[in-house]
């Protein structure tokens, strides 16, 4: 049987959508079976807080935020690295997070005590007759925290313009604290939310400010 080449293009980008979302679980920003986590019983850390978007549409279909582990050391980076993935939406094209009528993602993960920063997000744009997807990032910031042992630390409130003009900054960051922390206290009861304390809540440009590209 040959393949009906005027079909192939969406057959790929299918394909290729199915793929994202199976390599999603890899990188949940929320778990998916009850959260357990209690200081004594742990060797790990608890980080939280929320990514909002400015308004319900959606620019891009699939957004990455990279957790980077702060070392030298490029083996321990790339195992304790983590991605927090806002999964793609297969062309829904409106944000469908949990508070802020859709605008705003939650996100709870567990990672190996260290200090971390996230310095970059990439934006995918999947299209249809196109083989290959589309992505587009900002770098040229950084949000730094530390994760101890047995501490539940509040990241903040990362805010993604993603319709921002020329000039106009893509990221900033928020204090959040009481309205993250009691929607995840609703959702995860078996964690003790009243134990979490807030980071630094900063914003860096190490190399001077925002870049912006595609590749």
């Amino acid at each position: 049987m040959r393949l009906n080449q005027n079909l192939l293009p969406t057959i790929v980008i299918l394909l290729f959508a199915l793929f994202y979302f199976s390599y999603s679980s890899y990188a949940q920003r929320l778990p998916e079976e009850p959260l357990r986590f209690h200081k004594d019983y742990t060797e790990n850390g608890l980080i939280f807080g929320s990514i909002t978007f400015p308004n319900n549409q959606m620019r891009f279909d699939n957004y990455n935020l990279l957790i980077n582990y702060v070392t030298s050391d490029k083996k321990l980076r790339r195992k304790y690295s983590n991605k927090i993935r806002i999964d793609p939406t297969m062309f829904i094209g409106k944000h469908y997070g949990e508070l802020n009528g859709g605008k705003t993602y939650l996100f709870v993960i567990e990672q190996n005590p260290g200090q971390y920063d996230i310095p970059n997000v990439k934006f995918t744009t999947f299209k249809l007759f196109d083989y290959a997807p589309q992505y587009n990032y900002v770098t040229g910031f950084s949000i730094p925290f530390a994760v101890n042992k047995g501490e539940i630390t509040y990241i903040g409130e990362i805010n993604i313009n993603e319709y921002s003009l020329k000039g106009e900054k893509v990221i900033s960051i928020t204090d959040q604290f009481d309205r993250d922390k009691n929607a995840l206290k609703e959702k995860f009861t078996m964690v003790n939310w009243n134990l979490a304390v807030k980071s630094k809540l900063e914003l860096l440009y190490p190399d001077g400010g925002e870049r912006l590209g595609n590749y």
